[in-house]
């Protein structure tokens, strides 16, 4: 396979971007290897990911995501819901750094704000290692972008044209220990966002869902990202890409697993209107009862009245609202401390 940069010919890119075409559309998860992303980068942050969950939990409680009115920082063991149910692994999640707006309009504008990172005498250089590693994780996704809008038949710019002025990726560092029995490391889910560029360790668990309804192991490959579909692609492209139910479970009883999730989404003011696809491509959703009834996410209020966790359906204009429902879905304690007004 040629690989996908800037000096690939015309042939090449459409060759590279039909064979993506077809995995986005057929599976919705696929191996990213010759990245251009340096290894040793990867090595690095992986250190610093490791490091950092190995920290006393004094240090890590200074910046616990229950004191983020953004969803940003660190929570222990069993903090989060995924389908009502909860997930058994650590987590800090980071996001863009900005400053807080205090008088937020429309009111998703209260996602926006800064990090909380843990004190640089507790873990000299964290900050900038994380930092190399998303603003490189970042290019990368940019170029994917590229290349997903070719395979749609559609000028290389077109996705990235949608994303606006402030994209918001943010990324989770993860820890996985064993996972106990009749429990998830996270359940079953599909991401929220528009594309996700997973890194992890040697030590198998993630599994995603295939057409059929079996799940797969989708096994460590050193130097690649797993890079799948999240919800807003499945929007986007009338659920010709369609975001796969993918899960963890470590079954290893003796090591721990970690992780790294880059959820790469638009700016929260983004309009979830389709993509400008051709009829051969909308026509072969609707032939298709796998794509033409694929759900999302349902909302928490959704969850509580007893609907599926992925049979929800689109009820937001803005990728703001629907990023919203992701963070209540997933954090209610947080969202009712935060945003009562919000929150039933």
């Amino acid at each position: 396979m040629a690989v996908w940069d800037r000096a690939s010919t015309v042939s090449e890119r459409l060759a590279i971007a039909a064979e993506v075409r077809a995995i986005c559309h057929e599976i919705g998860f696929f191996y990213l290897v010759n990245h251009a992303v340096d290894p040793e980068l990867l090595t690095r942050y992986m250190s610093a990911l490791k490091q950092f969950f190995a920290l006393p939990i004094d240090v890590k409680r200074q910046i616990d995501k229950a004191n983020s009115p953004q969803f940003r920082g660190w929570e222990r063991l069993g903090s989060e819901l995924t389908n009502d149910q909860v997930d058994h692994r650590e987590q800090l999640d980071i996001g863009t750094e900005r400053a807080v707006i205090l008088r937020p309009e429309p009111f998703y504008h209260c996602l926006i704000g800064p990090n909380q990172w843990p004190p640089e005498s507790a873990l000299p250089g964290f900050r900038k290692v994380v930092e190399s590693y998303l603003a490189a994780v970042g290019k990368l996704a940019r170029s994917l972008l590229q290349l997903l809008s070719l395979s749609l038949d559609l000028p290389e710019n077109a996705i990235e044209a949608v994303f606006g002025a402030e994209p918001q990726p943010y990324c989770k560092l993860i820890c996985y220990p064993p996972t106990p029995a009749n429990a998830k490391g996270v359940g079953a889910h599909k991401d929220s966002g528009f594309l996700t560029l997973l890194l992890q360790d040697d030590v198998g668990g993630l599994q995603a869902q295939n057409a059929v309804g079996t799940w797969v192991d989708i096994a460590p490959v050193e130097n690649s990202f797993v890079v799948n579909i999240g919800e807003l692609l499945q929007i986007m492209t009338h659920n010709y890409f369609v975001a796969t139910p993918h899960r963890v479970v470590n079954t290893q009883t003796n090591q721990v697993r970690y992780s790294s999730a880059y959820f790469y989404s638009p700016d929260l003011d983004t309009e979830l209107l389709p993509l400008p696809l051709d009829d051969e491509l909308r026509a072969a959703v609707r032939a298709s009862a796998r794509h033409s009834s694929a759900g999302l996410m349902a909302s928490r209020q959704a969850l509580l009245d007893g609907s599926a966790g992925m049979s929800g359906r689109l009820q937001a204009r803005r990728f703001g609202e629907q990023y919203w429902q992701r963070w209540v879905r997933s954090y209610p304690d947080i969202a009712k401390k935060f945003y009562p007004h919000y929150v039933d």
